[in-house]
């Protein structure tokens, strides 16, 4: 693919949706964070529950039942007539409470400036039967307040509906427990519910925001590249010592599924030499941390497995790591002198173990690595390893990070791309390989890294 062709790529991208990519990364999102969002759910919880509890302020109501009727009557009245009147009054009673002639009347005869507490009236439907409730901070402010509102309304009504009288049926007294007791099993129920509200939130935010490679099929639809296989996350049984397992394909500990997920990638290289005679080939990533060294090597084994006589290249002169992933001693000789002439490839090659893969590790580590790559020197050194192996695999540092591998890719037939799984942003993936595709080599395909499959499963791989 060219440098141009990633480009348009990358602006079609952005209207991709992946409904179950979406959904995954929700998953694994609250798995990765679960303890996390439980620390989170807790302080939430604390601080609602402590919040409430300083801002908590008690108030008590105090009520009354009543029955209201007119005061005059006569042994002429009419039933009819009194209990519509009656009624009419029931209704008019909550407006007369809220006006603002009874609120004075009844803080005068408190002797205060206004009425310390809320007055409120309920009239039970085609009935002269009401309750009076009355709110207040205190509970005998309170019962005061209902007392003197039932003691003045009479006198304030009069101008509105004439003479009235109000028959008491039933009082509470004075409150004896707040009407708003502070309940903690409420208050951390209503806490944890903004905690888990608050992860939520964050776990969505966590998956609109990540754009990273899930399965294969990315592969054609992010880059139009297509796919060399997977390599399986390689995870081992405990054991009582704690020496480092090495994850190369030779390890009598590492899962079945990894060396036929090894075969899969090898069958697939070996068709692109069988097509159009590739022998070398450069391994790289967009960023560190990919595991392109371990894909590299274990290429490189899976190759000699089948009879390929194979050299490994560790080009990565800034921060050499192949003899460290095989469990190798380092040299101070190595694939920098080779390039410079200070030494021959039979001098600085080892052999691993018994097999026909002959390593050219890196010595010392140097930081001006564009003149050593760049030249003459470099050609020559890929065309003669090229006459002395079936197959070269150069392992090269991040394509998206350093411009190393770019200048390595002019002299190689093609190039092996490793993208970790749910690891580096697309963008850095698209623009990692715009800049090794701008060297001209041909991106054979992808190997997606470090994939979580199913335990047993070996000939198919679904995502676990």
């Amino acid at each position: 693919m060219s440098s141009r062709e990633f480009s348009e790529n990358r602006e079609h991208r952005e209207g991709l949706i992946d409904i179950a990519g979406l959904l995954d990364d929700l998953i694994k999102g609250a798995i990765h964070m679960k303890w996390k969002f439980l620390i989170l759910i807790v302080i939430c919880t604390g601080i609602f529950c402590g919040y409430k509890r300083l801002t908590y302020s008690p108030y008590y109501v105090a009520s009354s039942t009543f029955t209201i009727s007119s005061s005059i009557s006569s042994e002429d009245s009419n039933t009819y007539v009194e209990n519509a009147t009656a009624n009419q009054m029931a209704k008019s009673f909550p407006y007369i409470l809220k006006s603002g002639a009874l609120r004075s009347v009844v803080a005068e005869d408190l002797g205060l400036q206004s009425v310390p507490g809320e007055i409120e009236a309920e009239v039970m439907e085609n009935t002269n039967l009401f309750t009076l409730k009355v709110t207040a901070s205190d509970p005998e402010t309170a019962h005061k307040v209902l007392q003197s509102v039932v003691k003045n309304y009479p006198s304030v009504a009069e101008f509105v509906i004439g003479s009235s009288k109000l028959t008491l049926m039933d009082e509470t007294g004075v409150p004896t427990a707040p009407a708003n007791p502070f309940s903690f099993r409420h208050e951390i129920i209503l806490g944890a519910a903004i905690g888990v509200f608050l992860c939520i939130l964050l776990d969505l935010l966590f998956a609109f925001g990540k754009n990273t490679v899930k399965k294969e099929e990315d592969f054609k639809k992010l880059f139009n590249i297509r796919s060399l296989g997977i390599m399986p996350h390689a995870k081992f049984h405990k054991r009582r010592t704690k020496t480092e397992e090495l994850v190369v394909l030779d390890n009598p500990r590492l899962p079945r599924n990894f060396l036929e997920a090894s075969r899969t990638v090898r069958r697939r290289i070996e068709r692109a030499k069988k097509e159009t005679g590739m022998r070398s080939f450069l391994v790289t990533s967009a960023m560190p941390g990919e595991g392109k060294s371990t894909v590299s090597a274990n290429i490189a084994i899976a190759l000699a497995m089948k009879g390929h006589k194979v050299i490994l290249v560790d080009a990565d002169l800034r921060n050499p790591s192949t003899a460290k992933v095989l469990g190798m001693k380092e040299q101070s000789v190595g694939t920098l002198e080779v390039i410079r002439g200070e030494a021959q490839i039979g001098d600085a090659v080892q052999q691993y173990k018994d097999t026909s893969v002959m390593v050219l590790a890196g010595s010392n580590p140097i930081q001006d690595t564009s003149s050593v790559l760049s030249g003459k020197n470099m050609r020559q050194f890929v065309k003669e390893l090229e006459k002395q192996a079936d197959f070269v695999i150069v392992d090269t540092p991040p394509s998206g990070l350093l411009s190393d591998a770019a200048i390595v890719a002019q002299y190689v037939d093609g190039a092996v791309f490793v993208i970790r799984q749910d690891y580096t942003d697309v963008d850095r993936i698209l623009e990692g390989m715009e800049i090794l595709s701008g060297s001209g080599v041909a991106i054979n395909g992808c190997i997606l890294n470090d994939v979580n499959v199913r335990a047993g499963e070996s000939g198919h791989y679904r995502r676990g």
